[in-house]
Formats: structure tokens, C-alpha cells, sequence
């Protein structure tokens, strides 16, 4: 697997979480997996390493603008043509140079590549951007035209790709994978719902960056305008980022301070997972969310914004809830809805949306239509027993 990103990275969300899930279950399915990425000044630095039994190859290269990244990619081609007898198929995560080198080399060498497109980078100013029409761009989509396979993680992607005059026939639709088992649903809430004094109230969750395409300024706002001042109702925002200080400040403006309880990043979600009643996607962009993938496997019914992935997977009436992205009035009305709802309707959605993402995300039937895609045969499901 070949990552244009820092691997592993800080909090192991996006397409680093992604290919570290992958390449273990993988592993345990009999392939020897490896995962080349650059060696990046913000990462770890060892150019041969272990991460979890999964080999990792770092490709080291100038901090110099320009030389480093034209380096980079002949260290790369160099790497895959002098090990091309050592490894069947290369699996490109994020569609971008890396990924380009990738299917240059393969065609040259006859082996199959497969480009995942994780959809933040190529759709904002990427090769699914309309904007990005320079040399530059032109050059990247001629080279990622050579890709044996698209892993497309959302059908709005798949869409796009023949547009840009990539080959439909070459598109699969190939959602990101949640180990459901993992987050499956918990009834531990009690203890964390009563130390965070929200017992018997009606329980929100966000979990993600705080940053400014998650939208969580427009979830405060029709958060306000849906409770209001109620007492019953409680949101949980779990994560951090750039811009923590300017949502506390508005959470206090609108006056939701006794609702709204930020709790910082956490290396394990599962108990806000399992202290909520339901879940916030808000974003005004994504490609497929993680953590979309992660309430639904924790038996959370979902609101979400109408953006690539999450239009897949929230269906309004049976597992949640649709706004168009930006729409404060949009979020609110789904809000109140939620508010109006029964415990009872909310746990049967929560089911439902569990049911699905099992169906379509789950490790099982994502590592199985990749190894199709590979032209790889997998061994047999290990068997877990379950604690």
C-alpha cells in the first residue's frame, strides 16, 4: 500500500486509519502487506519500520521545495521497479503524485494498481475539481488514467470519475471499512453519563477536527435555534482543533454552556459512542467519514450533511436525518425532529444504520471486494471469540 500522508499518523483517522485497519485485517486474511509513504518532518523518521506487525518503508527526500518532491517520486519509481518481483499489486491511497508515480510504473511493469480516491484532496482543488485545469493537473490525470482499478469510497465520486475521462468501466464503488465489531453497541453508558451530568437528557455527539470545513459553527447555531435553552438536551463535541477557542466563545454567545461540554481529543471513543443518542456528521465537504462509519456501527442514528459518502449511508426516516451542507434552518428542522422522536424510533434506526454500515463497510465485505480487485484469493475469517 502506498500512502502520500504521514503513516501512522497523531490520531489514526482519514486514509492513514484506513490503510492501517486494512493491512492488519488483510495480514490475518494470509497477504503480505506493506505500507510505503514518505518519511515527513512531522512523522516518525525511521526509513524501515514496524507499525502493529505491518512493515513500513520511508521514502526520504530534500526539505527543498520543488527538488524534494521530484525526488521523492523517482525514489518511489525506483523502489517498485527494482522490487517488482516481490510484491503482486500496488493499492495507491489518495489520488495524487504518489499515486501517479504508482500507475506510470505499473504500466511498465505489468502489475495491477489500484487507486483509492479518499475525496477531501481530490475534490478541493484536486483532480476532481473543476478549478484545477493547469499543466500540472492536466499531467497528473493523464498519469492516473494507467490505474488498473478507481476504489471509488462513495457513489458521488464514482459519478465524477468518467467526467474527468477516467474509464467507468475501471470504477469500483468500494466503501471505506469500520471493524464493527469493535465499536459494536454498548450498554457501559451509565457510569460516563453520570459523570458527565447528562442522565436523562435527550445526547448528541460530534466527533472530529474543529475546523472550519467540519462546520461545527453552524451545529452550535441550529443547535440554538432547535433547543434552545433546554435542560434535556446535551451535546458532546469530542475532538480538537484550530479553531476550540472561537466555538467556546460562540457556545457561550448563544448561551449554551450548560449543553454544549467539550471534551478534547480521546484515544478511545467508544464510550461516547455509547453514552449518545445519536450522532452529528456536519461537514461541508467529505469523501466518506470515519467516524460517519463508527456511529452507525455503534448503533447511532445519524444527521448528517447531503456530501459525498454520507448521502450513501444516512437515509432520511430509517437511519437518520439529511441537510444540505451550510443550511442552519435545514440542521435545525432535523434537530427538532430528533427532539420529537421516540427513544424507542431512535434505538430502531440505531439498528438499522448498524445493519447497513455492517453490510456495505464492515471489514469482511470491504477486504473481500478489494481482493477481487487485487485478483487476490483471501484465507478464511479468523475466528474471534467475543469478550
Amino acid at each position: 500500500m502506498v500512502l502520500e500522508s504521514v503513516f501512522p499518523s497523531p490520531g489514526s483517522g482519514g486514509a492513514e486509519g484506513q490503510v492501517l485497519t486494512l493491512a492488519k485485517h488483510l495480514t490475518e486474511r494470509g497477504l503480505d502487506v506493506a505500507v510505503v509513504a514518505p518519511r515527513l518532518a512531522t512523522g516518525p523518521q525511521e526509513l524501515d519500520d514496524k507499525v502493529d506487525g505491518i512493515r513500513v518503508i520511508r521514502i526520504g527526500y530534500p526539505r527543498i521545495r520543488g527538488l524534494g518532491g521530484f525526488v521523492l517520486q523517482l525514489r518511489l519509481a525506483a523502489l517498485l521497479w527494482l522490487r517488482r518481483k516481490a510484491y503482486a499489486v500496488v493499492h495507491a491511497h489518495i489520488a495524487n503524485t504518489m499515486a501517479a508515480t504508482c500507475c506510470v510504473v505499473g504500466q511498465a511493469t505489468g502489475h495491477r494498481v489500484v487507486v483509492k480516491l479518499t475525496g477531501a484532496l481530490e475534490l478541493d482543488r484536486g483532480i476532481l475539481d473543476d478549478r484545477t485545469t493547469g499543466l500540472g493537473k492536466r499531467l497528473l490525470r493523464w498519469a492516473l488514467r494507467h490505474a488498473t482499478y478507481y476504489q471509488a469510497i462513495s457513489t458521488r465520486i464514482a459519478a465524477l470519475l468518467p467526467r474527468f475521462g477516467f474509464d467507468e468501466t475501471r470504477v469500483r464503488y468500494v466503501a471505506n471499512a469500520v471493524d464493527t465489531e469493535r465499536f459494536r453497541p454498548s450498554t457501559g453508558a451509565a457510569d460516563l453519563r453520570r459523570e458527565l451530568d447528562v442522565e436523562g437528557k435527550r445526547v448528541g455527539l460530534f466527533l472530529g477536527r474543529l475546523t472550519r470545513e467540519k462546520s461545527v459553527d453552524i451545529l452550535l447555531e441550529a443547535w440554538a435555534r432547535a433547543f434552545g435553552r433546554d435542560e434535556d438536551a446535551a451535546l458532546l463535541v469530542v475532538g480538537e482543533g484550530d479553531l476550540l477557542d472561537s466555538l467556546k466563545r460562540l457556545t457561550r454567545q448563544k448561551g449554551l454552556s450548560g449543553q454544549v461540554l467539550f471534551l478534547g481529543s480521546t484515544p478511545d471513543v467508544r464510550p461516547h459512542l455509547a453514552a449518545a443518542d445519536f450522532a452529528l456528521l456536519t461537514s461541508s465537504f467529505e469523501g466518506l467519514s470515519n467516524a460517519l462509519l463508527e456511529y452507525m456501527a455503534a448503533g447511532l442514528p445519524v444527521v448528517g450533511s447531503r456530501v459525498s459518502g454520507t448521502e450513501d449511508f444516512v437515509v432520511p426516516g430509517e437511519t437518520g436525518w439529511l441537510f444540505e451542507p451550510q443550511d442552519v434552518d435545514g440542521l435545525a428542522h432535523c434537530l427538532s425532529q430528533v427532539g420529537e422522536a421516540s427513544s424507542e424510533s431512535l434505538k430502531a434506526m440505531g439498528l438499522e444504520a448498524r445493519r447497513r454500515v455492517q453490510q456495505r463497510a464492515g471489514i469482511p465485505a470491504v477486504t473481500e471486494r478489494l481482493a477481487e480487485l487485487y485478483g487476490l484469493r483471501l484465507d478464511p475469517m479468523p475466528v474471534r471469540v467475543r469478550p
